[in-house]
């Protein structure tokens, strides 16, 4: 054992002088090399990317077609459209109710398409509902109707609202699974009754979806 230590000793210091001999050969030669280098990274946008899905697997743009709570004639509702061309839309949510009780419903997908866990953040509810009579029905009686129309929406987890929402936290959405996005228009039960038709006017339902939670 002594010799072995003794061996590994001296390999050392025959290595330090021979690093020393050519230190002291080559002193008057000497080069530097620098390489500077840099990168920078920017996704492109389809890293995050949300859409709406009739399908629950890949993104599907078939139409939404709805359910009715009841069957009831002249009760109908039409088929939504989803466009994900640009900013994903929703549109065409469209019921004709015929008396109180009655809803429709919509069920879609939203679906992350992108390479990035998607956090929803927020659900914002853009303009007011309104309601005006058509010729020969009573305004007055329109607008106690009108209080009975209601439209709500449920993302995933989320409750069910018909008022926007902020600040929404630990709702993620992994890459690659979807997330039902259920919409209620409703003529509640109980609800005053016009003398005849009238239009509703609808708010715009955002869904606000972000990379960083």
């Amino acid at each position: 054992m002594n010799n072995n230590k003794d061996y590994k000793f001296v390999t050392i210091i025959l290595l330090l002088v021979g690093v020393m001999v050519l230190t002291i050969g080559y002193s008057a030669f000497s080069a530097n090399l620098q390489i500077t280098s840099s990168a920078e990274v920017e996704p492109t946008g389809s890293a995050f990317n949300v859409d709406f899905s009739s399908s629950s697997l890949s993104v599907v743009e078939n139409d939404i077609t709805p359910t009715l709570n009841v069957v009831a004639t002249g009760f109908t509702a039409d088929d939504a459209t989803i466009s994900n061309a640009s900013d994903p839309t929703l549109t065409g949510l469209n019921a004709t109710f015929t008396e109180p009780g009655q809803t429709a419903t919509y069920n879609v997908n939203a679906f992350n398409a992108g390479a990035l866990v998607a956090y929803l953040k927020s659900i914002t509810f853009t303009g007011s509902k309104s309601c005006s009579a058509r010729t020969g029905t009573t305004a007055s009686l329109v607008t106690a109707a009108c209080n009975g129309i209601s439209l709500s929406v449920k993302v995933g987890s989320e409750n069910a609202t018909t008022t926007s929402v902020s600040g929404i936290t630990g709702h993620s959405l992994a890459v690659g699974a979807a997330e039902t996005v259920t919409v209620i228009i409703s003529y509640d039960s109980g609800s005053a009754q016009a003398d005849g038709a009238f239009d509703v006017t609808l708010p715009t339902i955002t869904l606000g979806y972000s990379s960083v939670d």
